[in-house]
């Protein structure tokens, strides 16, 4: 079977020769390089026998699209960037955060072509998945990366500003998309932060993560056929609030060593919750 046949065998529960297989990793040395990140991209999947390429995207790159001010890191193994000025800093900002046109802003130009390289590279062998995350999650790493406690505050200090924020990066999202469906992807690799019961109550996640997430789902079906959704973090994760995404594939921390092993969700669980392709992996800070 070719990468992109035995991928396909899997969405659709068939007989495959043997389980599909991938990996991603961070390459901050050159990932907002296109020729360098383009090259790097393809070496690691061929060198590996990958059957799918998950661009790895600088996770900072929608920030640096909106204005953030970044001091880069010469270290491979940090892929985050000091951010030295945010471009979200209030509730007032989130609210009049416009919506972008990709074909006008330099960043957003750069993760196209890099993703109509490594397509134009494979042209269907290999199926390529874009990265995106979730309106909310754009929203914490335009204001704090990585740490929720800001966006929490908004979400119960000024809910209108919240959803005038999610409005406008949901339809820059869906601009993205059209841009990188026209560049060839199969497909999305689409980020949460907010899927555990520790960060976001299910109340908040009903009004500020589900509806946008599958709005933006929506928004490319049956223009893409193998969607992954990944559901970051590891302990009580709310997976069954995500099963009727219109997604192919679901990916979560399943292995991460924790104090209480039983707070991680299991591959056995999710099994017995969806007959959709899961993506296991490995202990991601322990390896």
């Amino acid at each position: 079977m070719t990468h992109t046949e035995r991928i396909k065998a899997m969405i659709e529960n068939k007989t495959v020769d043997r389980v599909g297989i991938s990996g991603w990793v961070h390459m901050p040395m050159v990932d907002r390089n296109v020729k360098d990140f383009t090259k790097a991209t393809i070496d690691f999947t061929d060198n590996n026998g990958w059957d799918f390429v998950k661009v790895m995207s600088n996770g900072h790159y929608f920030a640096e699209a909106y204005g953030a001010k970044i001091r880069w890191r010469n270290d491979p193994k940090e892929w985050s960037g000091e951010i030295l000025r945010y471009p979200v800093t209030s509730a007032e900002e989130a609210a009049a955060l416009p919506v972008i046109n990709p074909d006008e802003n330099s960043v957003f130009q750069r993760e196209i072509e890099i993703a109509r390289n490594i397509c134009k590279h494979y042209n269907g062998s290999i199926p390529v998945l874009a990265t995106i995350f979730t309106p909310l999650t754009w929203l914490q790493e335009m204001s704090c990366s990585t740490q929720p406690a800001i966006v929490k505050r908004w979400l119960k200090e000024d809910k209108a500003a919240v959803h005038k924020a999610l409005e406008a990066l949901l339809e820059t999202n869906k601009k993205l998309l059209d841009r990188f469906i026209e560049a060839g992807i199969d497909g999305i690799f689409i980020s949460t932060q907010f899927g555990s019961r520790d960060i976001i109550s299910k109340e908040e996640a009903d009004e500020f993560c589900h509806p946008y997430d599958r709005e933006l789902l929506e928004y490319i079906k049956d223009r893409t056929w193998f969607n992954m959704l990944h559901v970051h973090y590891c302990e009580n994760l709310a997976m069954e609030e995500y099963i009727d995404y219109p997604v192919q594939a679901f990916n979560w921390e399943n292995c991460t060593k924790t104090q209480d092993m039983s707070r991680l969700t299991s591959i056995k669980q999710m099994r017995e919750l969806t007959d959709k392709v899961l993506i296991s992996g490995i202990d991601q800070h322990h390896d």
